[in-house]
């Protein structure tokens, strides 16, 4: 990497809890796994925070408002407005011809709230696929997207490309940590400690001259019930529960370039920054979130 400064990118997508009352039950036991991932105390509440380290400097950026978003009106007719809003960060996908590669660390998701590890590692690889199926497609003029389909709306969408933003195959570690403090070049998934009112965040370090990510992890936050929707409306499977596959699909927004919109018109897009109790809604792409992924990768699509 040289002397090129490394820039670090906090994401705290999904920062405030759309649910104002407190968890009725709180979880006591706590991996020791998950007191090594807490995020700092001192990060709450905070907007910006920016460290140097030496030849690295470390920028946290946490999002409350809303500015800077590109509308594309409502292509899919749900009465919701779709548009995107970039961080300025991009993978370059041309040094990773298998997708970049990534680790699911599912012990903590296993041991509190008894889910099985196939399941799990499937909820999450589905979550980045969904990302990855979106840049390849021929134009954003579709209902949604949620890996492996896409519904079209516009004129004959096609799966034109084959860009791989995502390794097909992550691999399992179940010790694997996010890096918070210093880059280790991963690309980590998993659970962590975190202060009441944070669903999960991304972390991204990248190149300050280029916006080139070099590693990213998703914490999600412990402290919470964490379950697997299973599809069927009728049922209160997710009841005190978030679903691991609709939050993490927002957070690999991040990690595919794109920030958080908070204006309540767009409230129907994966990268909405509000999330409530058993919602599944970020699950599918919006035409918005579809939109602005294919920007950010514009040009492996020529």
């Amino acid at each position: 990497m040289g002397k090129e400064k490394i820039m670090f990118l906090i994401c705290a997508g999904l920062l405030i809890l759309l649910l104002t009352p407190i968890l009725t039950t709180v979880l006591t036991t706590v991996a020791k796994d998950d007191e090594e991932n807490e995020m700092p105390r001192e990060w709450f509440g905070k907007r910006k925070v920016i460290d140097r380290f030496g030849e690295y400097t470390r920028l946290v950026l946490i999002h409350y408002e809303t500015s800077g978003v590109i509308d594309i009106s409502d292509l899919d007719g749900d009465s919701f407005t779709d548009g995107y809003k970039l961080l300025g960060v991009w993978w370059n996908i041309s040094k990773y011809p298998n997708g970049v590669p990534y680790i699911i660390n599912p012990s903590t998701a296993v041991k509190l709230y008894g889910l099985k590890v196939d399941d799990v590692v499937s909820e999450i690889k589905y979550a980045l696929e969904s990302w990855d199926l979106a840049v390849d497609l021929s134009d954003y003029e579709v209902d949604y997207v949620a890996y492996p389909y896409y519904v079209d709306v516009g004129e004959n969408t096609t799966v034109e490309y084959n860009i791989n933003l995502y390794n097909d195959n992550p691999t399992i570690d179940y010790k694997a940590k996010a890096s918070t403090a210093f880059p280790d070049y991963r690309n980590v998934i998993t659970w962590g400690r975190a202060q009441q009112g944070v669903i999960a965040y991304a972390v991204i370090w990248y190149i300050s001259s280029t916006g080139e990510i070099i590693d990213a992890d998703i914490v999600l936050n412990s402290y919470y019930k964490w379950g697997i929707a299973d599809g069927n409306e009728d049922t209160k499977d997710l009841i005190g529960k978030f679903d691991i596959r609709n939050i993490v699909t927002h957070e690999a927004g991040h990690w595919s370039g794109l920030d958080d919109i908070y204006d309540s018109a767009y409230s129907a897009m994966t990268m909405y920054g509000y999330a409530s109790y058993g919602e599944v809604i970020k699950r599918s792409l919006e035409p918005g979130d579809i939109a602005g992924v294919q920007r950010v990768y514009e040009s492996y699509r020529r």
